[in-house]
């Protein structure tokens, strides 16, 4: 992958998990940067962290005293993990969803 194309896909997961967690204004407090993205949990307190890997041009989060390194698969369009055998929106979705409660879907 070029480093157009990988910035240009990092943008877009950044764009499209940022509208999720506006859905969640009251529980959740996120802070942006070009390259990462905070994402705080008012009740708990817990933290999840997104960024960008761009020498590897990987997408990292951790939360919940795990982590995940994700790697873009062109022939499927999606952000994959292949140790956890994990998709990108479906983690995070399940990682949110144990921080607040309640079930969180991408979809």
């Amino acid at each position: 992958m070029e480093n157009k194309e990988y910035f240009a896909r990092a943008s877009e997961l950044f764009k499209r998990v940022e509208e999720k967690l506006d859905e969640f204004e009251d529980e959740i407090d996120y802070d942006p940067s070009p390259d990462k993205l905070l994402v705080s949990f008012e009740a708990s307190g817990e933290k999840i962290v997104i960024n960008t890997q761009r020498a590897i041009k990987e997408i990292w989060l951790a939360g919940n005293s795990r982590a995940w390194h994700f790697q873009f698969q062109q022939e499927k369009n999606i952000w994959f993990a292949n140790a956890e055998q994990e998709e990108f929106y479906q983690c995070l979705a399940n990682l949110i969803s144990e921080n607040l409660g309640h079930a969180v879907s991408f979809s």
